[in-house]
């Protein structure tokens, strides 16, 4: 008798302590927060527990039992015009990226590292590579260099060395981008656009390019290179750079965002649908493959994660569309942005593709993007 009563003690202990550590995980993993449609109650089951607000506010629970607290903010729902279509992107940083530092060069020595952004050379600010070259110019015995690295700036001292009469630090910098987008939605009443749903980030560092100034071009798509497993695809087009259609005022980890009075697509706007409404299953995607006009191709959105809120990778969608698939293999860079829609909402974005199956690719939530914008 003894024998079993420790036997079933332990086993007692053993899924108590489990169900503990499942309870931590799912307030670990659970959303702290959500928005819902103001005037309208909060709906929401996700990792088997239930969304209910009572007198002691709004939370998850497992039956009866309370599980985690979270903050509800109730919002008007945005209506927003998906668009799919192509634009350029032209965009001046805030300073210069370092993008490649010699070895054993005044650079290095010094402590700059790739991707730094440097922001003046001895007190004088420089926002190009010639500005840059011109500040190391004056002063060839020492250069006091401030840079921004992450969210903190720091002053350091290089060195200049001469090099057939010019004076170098050993270092390349980045000033300007310039690509091809696709536009996701345009807000009529504010006359803003949202685009891209990832940043404009340095090709060599990786890292996103802050951004002083910039501006937004009309785009015509020309051609398709096909993506496989391994490869990329791309789209290929031509930037209208002297038909500027529109400023360039944000470049955020899930988007672009600015001002343009000149509406980028035709259409009626539809609602936005918030995070915890979009499911898995069917939907489309607004994209253009060629010309300037977006068409309508199938997709099936494959996972959600509510955890990630924030990412540009809280969604994954496959290509199901047999004319985009015999066109461009799936996702190919350059559709970046095609809105998504689900059950007349706008859902949110394509970001990434899958390398090695360029049928499936990343997406980003519309809201999150909304609240990138703002």
């Amino acid at each position: 008798m003894e024998k079993i009563c420790k036997i079933l003690s332990r086993l007692l202990f053993t899924v108590i302590a489990a169900a503990a550590a499942g309870i931590s995980a799912m307030y670990a993993l659970l959303p702290t927060a959500i928005s819902v449609e103001a005037g309208t109650p909060a709906s929401v089951e996700w990792l088997g527990t239930e969304l209910r607000s009572d007198n002691n506010g709004t939370g998850y629970y497992i039956g009866e039992v309370p599980i985690k607290q979270i903050e509800l903010h109730q919002r008007e729902r945005p209506m927003l015009v998906p668009c799919g279509t192509p634009f350029g992107i032209k965009l001046l940083t805030d300073g210069v990226m370092a993008v490649t530092v010699n070895k054993n060069s005044p650079a290095e020595k010094a402590g700059i590292r790739e991707g730094d952004m440097i922001i003046s050379v001895n007190g004088e600010k420089v926002s190009s590579n010639s500005a840059l070259s011109s500040a190391i110019q004056l002063c060839p015995e020492s250069c006091e260099i401030i840079l921004r690295r992450g969210d903190s700036e720091k002053l350091l001292t290089a060195v200049p060395y001469e090099d057939c009469g010019i004076y170098k630090i050993g270092l390349w910098v980045r000033d300007s981008a310039a690509g091809l987008g696709t536009m996701t939605y345009y807000d009529p009443l504010s006359q803003s656009y949202g685009g891209l749903g990832h940043p404009v980030s340095d090709v060599t560092t990786g890292e996103l390019m802050p951004l002083a100034s910039g501006e937004i071009t009309a785009a015509d798509i020309t051609g398709v290179v096909r993506g496989s497993a391994g490869t990329p695809g791309e789209l290929c087009g031509t930037l209208i750079a002297d038909k500027a259609v529109g400023t360039l005022e944000k470049n955020t980890r899930c988007g672009i965002f600015g001002k343009t009075a000149q509406p980028p697509c035709d259409g009626e706007a539809i609602p936005m649908a918030f995070r915890q409404e979009v499911t898995t299953g069917d939907a489309v995607i607004l994209a253009t493959i060629d010309g300037t006009q977006p068409q309508e191709y199938d997709i099936s959105i494959e996972h959600i994660n509510l955890c990630d809120m924030e990412s540009s990778k809280s969604i994954v969608i496959r290509i199901t569309d047999e004319e985009l698939l015999e066109e461009t293999g799936g996702i190919v860079c350059g559709m970046s942005g095609s809105p998504i829609i689900q059950n007349g909402r706008l859902v949110g974005a394509v970001t990434h593709v899958f390398l090695n199956d360029p049928e499936k690719g990343y997406a980003v939530f519309c809201e999150t993007m909304l609240d990138n914008a703002a």
